[in-house]
């Protein structure tokens, strides 16, 4: 369990943006990004799968199925769970592009600039 602290912390971050009031959310869009939800949901998700590659490194499981498997099977359930139990906030089938975007960009990042580095000290 200690080796998915960091992994676990980012999900509950994830999950606090996810489930919070749409009343709650800021009202004017930062910097008038159009889309900024998509680029939000597109780096929890990015930093999320990069997060999932190194526990499953130590515990000898391929990251490259583990991670993004749930990272994916994470950012559909908790689509779905957010439009069941929240009364102000809307599961979107783009928020889910976004988050498998971010997933396959992770993986993308990670093959290309960390795996086969001293990366364990990086997370």
């Amino acid at each position: 369990m200690k080796l998915f602290f960091k992994p676990i912390i980012w999900l509950a971050l994830i999950c606090y943006g996810l489930f919070i009031p749409a009343n709650e959310l800021p009202t004017k869009p930062f910097l008038s990004i159009p889309h900024f939800d998509k680029i939000v949901h597109f780096g929890l998700f990015f930093v999320f799968c990069l997060l999932l590659f190194v526990p499953f490194k130590k515990l000898k499981m391929n990251p490259y199925i583990y991670a993004p498997a749930i990272s994916l099977l994470l950012a559909g359930a908790l689509e779905i769970v957010q439009q069941i139990i929240s009364s102000s906030r809307s599961s979107n089938l783009y928020d889910f592009v976004a988050n498998a975007a971010g997933v396959v960009a992770s993986v993308i990042f990670f093959h290309l600039f960390i795996a086969g580095r001293k990366w364990e000290k990086l997370f």
